[in-house]
């Protein structure tokens, strides 16, 4: 809050007039502006279509000097502001959906000249007009007009002032735990909320447990978890699958072994670098997006999946607005693990000259080499050559792992995991056979192979056998089939020269 104050604040006194603060916590934010008015001597007036005009100085502020009319369009609303004749900031709120996509272009034409006749005519008073809203998705012809402001989510340290405000506000101290190390842990449980989530999630908590200790943490990551999921991009998954529930890709889990001590202090001190991210590629159905789940299980990170097709947005600028909002979440829960799922369907229009999808990957990929907070980036895809070549270049992502069809010896350790999983005893069938007839199938392959055998003779009130599986698979043409075609094209080929290789080998998908 105190850098939300200071920014709007060295913005006004440099009459910058027109200001858009980007929040998704538009009442904190509001509150910031009450006091910053306070500061500076001014009033504070607040608009919206609902209520109109309505003054929101605080008590020890100076108030409105004037009655200001109830205008309901937009074009009233900034005559009001113009005719002023005190000195105030004007919080506006929803004021974008006045001005997007389906604005008639006339309307729309005279609402942006009207913004840029305000802000030179402001200039020569005290009066600011600023917008607040949770994305800075003003036409293009005013982008520039507007000094831009984010209002990030809390961090830790003020979590940490939160929960301690919180406590003093409903005389709560002696409910809060006295260790250092559990307070760290209850605001560790809370990063990524917005403060007044915080402020809910902490009072949810004494409620349940009565106190503000150990107990509080699963609730409070249970809260967070709640919260995140109605945010449409994320998806918040829990720890549950193992690596050992992942078979074959040996190379790929000893790098992920080898790293994942790698955000520690010792590491700090070794002066290693944080892995930043991998982008695993190859044959669907072969354990990409499965050994992402188990990285959150290995580490111990919470695991956000990340839809980038709902990036985009109906909105001009409404794309990039969803995309931060969305890394935004990301960087304040950190550490975390990003994972995002098929990414060439979310990017294959920029190859194309899409100019959203162009600025949207731009805005990941320049996140991607400023981030701050430690946030690893688990990209899968499957046909690699649809993604545009500056996301795939030498350096992007830690390294680039290709996953084929598996070998036999790794064909045989998923029969074993996947026959447990469906409560069937793999030595009461045929392995080597089974082995063999699956060969140039995926593991997901093996799977359905499973569950279909498994309902066939269920059907039948018995438990499936070797000859069951077997016939299933053969019934039905491998994926390899249709997908070898892509990995064999010279684009691809291209790609895998820079890649590693997940398995030891893949000779079953005719790689080496």
């Amino acid at each position: 809050m105190d850098e939300l104050l200071k920014r709007t604040g060295d913005a006004v006194r440099a009459r910058d007039t027109l200001i858009f603060i980007e929040t998704a916590e538009e009442q904190e934010t509001i509150r910031g502006l009450q006091a910053l008015a306070v500061s500076l001597g001014q009033s504070i007036v607040a608009w919206n279509p609902v209520r109109r005009f309505h003054d929101i100085t605080p008590e020890n502020g100076v108030a409105a000097m004037q009655a200001l009319g109830q205008s309901t369009s937009l074009a009233e609303m900034l005559n009001e502001i113009r005719d002023y004749s005190g000195d105030a900031l004007f919080v506006l709120q929803d004021v974008t959906f006045f001005m997007n996509d389906r604005t008639e272009p006339e309307a729309l034409a005279h609402l942006i000249r009207n913004f840029k006749l305000l802000k030179q005519e402001l200039r020569a008073t005290r009066k600011t007009a600023i917008l607040v809203g949770a994305h800075f998705n003003l036409p293009v012809e005013l982008e520039d007009d507007f000094t831009l402001v984010r209002h990030e989510r809390p961090d830790r340290d003020r979590l940490h002032e939160i929960l301690l405000e919180f406590v003093a506000a409903n005389q709560l101290e002696e409910r809060l735990a006295p260790e250092p190390e559990v307070r760290a842990a209850i605001v560790d449980a809370a990063r990524g909320l917005t403060a007044d989530q915080a402020r809910s999630s902490f009072a949810k908590a004494i409620l349940t447990h009565e106190r503000l200790d150990t107990t509080a943490i699963g609730f409070l990551l249970d809260q967070k978890k709640q919260i995140i999921q109605r945010n449409a991009l994320l998806e918040y998954y829990d720890p549950e699958v193992s690596m050992d529930g992942v078979g074959g890709l040996a190379n790929l889990k000893d790098w992920l072994r080898k790293r994942r001590k790698a955000f520690s202090q010792a590491a700090r001190e070794k002066a290693l670098p944080e892995p930043r991210g991998l982008l695993v590629f190859g044959v669907p159905g072969s354990g990409k997006s499965l050994t992402a789940k188990a990285v959150s299980s290995m580490w111990q990170m919470p695991l956000l999946r990340f839809d980038i097709g709902r990036v985009f947005g109906q909105f001009v600028g409404q794309s990039e607005s969803n995309m931060r909002d969305a890394l935004n979440i990301a960087e304040a829960i950190s550490p975390c693990i990003l994972w995002i799922d098929e990414m060439e369907k979310g990017f294959a229009g920029a190859s194309g000259g899409h100019e959203t999808t162009i600025r949207v990957l731009g805005n990941f990929l320049t996140w991607m080499q400023e981030k701050r907070g430690t946030v690893f980036v688990i990209a899968t895809a499957n046909d690699i050559t649809r993604l545009p070549p500056e996301f795939i270049r030498k350096g992007r992502f830690d390294e680039l792992f290709f996953v084929g069809t598996p070998n036999a010896g790794e064909r045989e350790e998923i029969w074993n995991i996947q026959l447990r999983n469906y409560r069937l005893e793999p030595e009461n069938f045929d392995l080597p056979r089974l082995v063999q007839v699956s060969d140039k199938r995926t593991g997901a392959e093996i799977e359905q192979a499973i569950i279909e055998a498994r309902f066939n003779a269920f059907d039948e009130g018995r438990d499936p056998n070797t000859d069951d599986l077997y016939e299933v698979l053969r019934s039905v043409t491998p994926v390899w089939s249709s997908f070898q075609r892509v990995v064999e094209s010279p684009e691809y080929e291209q790609i895998m020269q820079s890649a590693k290789r997940a398995s030891p080998e893949d000779a079953e998908s005719g790689r080496r």
